[in-house]
C-alpha cells in the first residue's frame, strides 16, 4: 500500500490523504500511533462529519447524546454511554437525523505504526483488518458494567496530557487486539454485526470522496468528480445523494468550509486569504456558505474557537 502523501498544492498545510486515498491522522501526542480528540457534532458543518476512511482502528464513545454513524452504507445510532468500534479502511462518518447536538470523544490506533512483532501482526493483528463479518461493533454495558474496551478507551483519555500516555497506550493497544481478536473468532453471524460488502457504489464513493479532498482547493466539476469514480454524472449524483445525503458540490463545499474552520481557529490569515485557499473565488459567498454551515460567521467563529498562546 502506497503510503506516500499526495499533494495538493497548497504548502501552508499538511496534504489530508495519502496516496491511497485513506486520510492522514494529525497525530497530537509524541507517537505515531494515537490520537485522542474530545468534540461536539456542532464542531462540524451542519452537525455531519466528512465521510472518510482510513488505516486506523477508530472508537467513537459517546458523552453526551447520541449520534447517527455511517459504515459503508449502514447506518446505526450510538446512544449516550456507548462506544462504536470502526473496523480499519471502513468508508465512515457521524452525524444527527434529527438535528441534535452530542459530545463525544474519539481515539485512533493504528495498527501498523505501532510496529508490533511481525508474528504479533501477522497472527492477530492482520486477521482483524481483514474480517469480513466485525466492520463495526458497538459496544455497550452488560448488567451495569462497561464493556471491558470501553474501560481500555477511558482509562486512556483520562491520561491524555500525562506524559507516560504512548506508554499506556501501548498497553491498550495490545489489550484491545486481544479482546477483538477473541471477539471475531467467536461471532455468530445470525446474531451479531453483520459483513457489508464492498459494493460498487461504495467503491466508486471511496474514490470520489478522495478526490474531492485532494482537489477541494481548485475549481471542482461533477465531471471530474464522476470521472474519479469511474461513473456518469447522473450516477455520481445518485450515489452521493444514496450514501450521504448530499450532492457532490455539497459535500465539497463541507470539505472546504471545514477547513476554513481550522484556519480560522488555527492561523491569524485573513477572511479573505482562508476564502481564497479553501477554493472561493468570492470572499462574500464564502462568508454566506460559512454561516450557512456554522451558524457563525467566519469573524464570529474565530473570536470563539481561535486558539491563544
Amino acid at each position: 500500500m502506497n503510503r506516500t502523501p499526495v499533494s495538493n498544492n497548497r504548502p501552508y498545510a499538511r496534504p489530508p490523504l495519502y496516496a491511497d486515498g485513506s486520510e492522514i491522522v494529525h497525530y497530537r501526542y509524541p507517537t505515531d500511533f494515537l490520537y485522542i480528540d474530545d468534540t461536539r457534532l456542532s464542531d462540524f458543518p451542519q452537525n455531519r462529519a466528512l465521510c472518510h476512511w482510513h488505516v486506523d482502528l477508530e472508537f467513537t464513545r459517546m458523552l453526551e447524546g447520541h449520534m447517527d454513524y455511517f459504515i459503508d452504507g449502514e447506518v446505526v445510532r450510538v446512544h449516550e454511554g456507548e462506544t462504536i468500534f470502526v473496523n480499519s479502511k471502513r468508508l465512515h462518518y457521524g452525524f444527527s437525523l434529527d438535528g441534535s447536538d452530542s459530545k463525544f470523544y474519539c481515539i485512533l490506533l493504528n495498527p501498523i505504526e505501532v510496529n508490533a512483532p511481525d508474528e504479533i501482526t501477522k497472527r492477530f493483528i492482520l486477521p482483524i483488518l481483514a474480517s469480513q463479518f466485525m466492520p463495526y461493533l458497538v459496544l455497550r454495558s452488560e448488567n451495569g458494567a462497561k464493556d471491558p474496551i470501553t474501560n481500555l478507551l477511558d482509562a486512556l483519555h483520562d491520561e491524555r496530557d500525562k506524559p507516560t500516555l504512548p506508554l499506556t497506550g501501548l498497553g491498550a493497544f495490545f489489550s484491545i487486539v486481544k479482546i477483538l481478536y477473541e471477539r471475531m473468532k467467536t461471532l455468530d453471524k445470525k446474531t451479531t454485526t453483520p459483513a457489508i460488502p464492498e459494493n460498487g457504489q461504495i467503491g466508486a464513493l471511496r474514490k470520489m470522496t478522495s478526490y474531492i479532498r485532494c482537489h477541494y482547493a481548485e475549481n471542482l466539476t461533477l465531471s471530474a468528480i464522476a470521472a474519479s469514480g469511474s461513473v456518469g454524472r447522473s450516477a455520481c449524483d445518485s450515489i452521493f445523494q444514496k450514501f450521504l445525503a448530499q450532492s457532490p458540490i455539497q459535500y465539497a463545499t463541507g470539505v472546504r468550509i471545514g477547513d476554513a474552520a481550522n484556519l480560522l481557529r488555527d492561523t491569524e490569515l485573513s477572511v479573505t486569504q482562508i476564502a481564497h485557499r479553501v477554493g472561493f473565488s468570492s470572499p462574500s459567498y464564502f462568508a454566506a456558505k460559512f454561516r450557512e454551515l456554522m451558524d457563525n460567521t467566519p469573524k464570529e467563529y474565530r473570536a470563539k474557537n481561535q486558539k491563544t498562546t
